[in-house]
């Protein structure tokens, strides 16, 4: 990969982390909040505890994210970003484009799919 594409996912990686920690701070906000009210009725407690769902599921979600985001950075570091974890070969740059930080190529991605799938049978 040229130094001008790694630069320009690099700075996408960059947005794409300050983005989720923030997005991860303000769910762990709600979630504190959520713990110092005191819902009146049973509708407000519902409401409460499913937000209070929401909040930890997303937040866990976007730590996977930050993980995979934070081994990309490691990846361009180590001189190996955009090449697929499976296979060894380039991740295409219209993949990476939409998903800055896949570990692998778009076959690579089916058969592991299919692979957690079948595992999880």
């Amino acid at each position: 990969m040229d130094k001008k594409s790694l630069k320009y996912f690099e700075k996408t990686l960059q947005k794409r982390l300050e983005e989720i920690t923030s997005n991860i701070n303000l769910r762990n906000n709600n979630l504190m909040e959520l713990n110092t009210i005191n819902p009146k009725d049973e509708s407000d407690i519902v409401s409460a505890n499913l937000q209070g769902e929401l909040d930890f599921l997303m937040i866990q979600k976007h730590k996977l994210e930050l993980q995979d985001i934070i081994h990309s950075f490691e990846k361009i570091k180590n001189k190996t970003y955009g090449i697929c974890e499976m296979c060894d070969d380039e991740i295409d740059i219209e993949r990476l484009k939409i998903k800055p930080h896949a570990k692998y190529c778009i076959n690579c991605r089916e058969l592991h799919e299919k692979s957690k799938t079948k595992g999880e049978k």
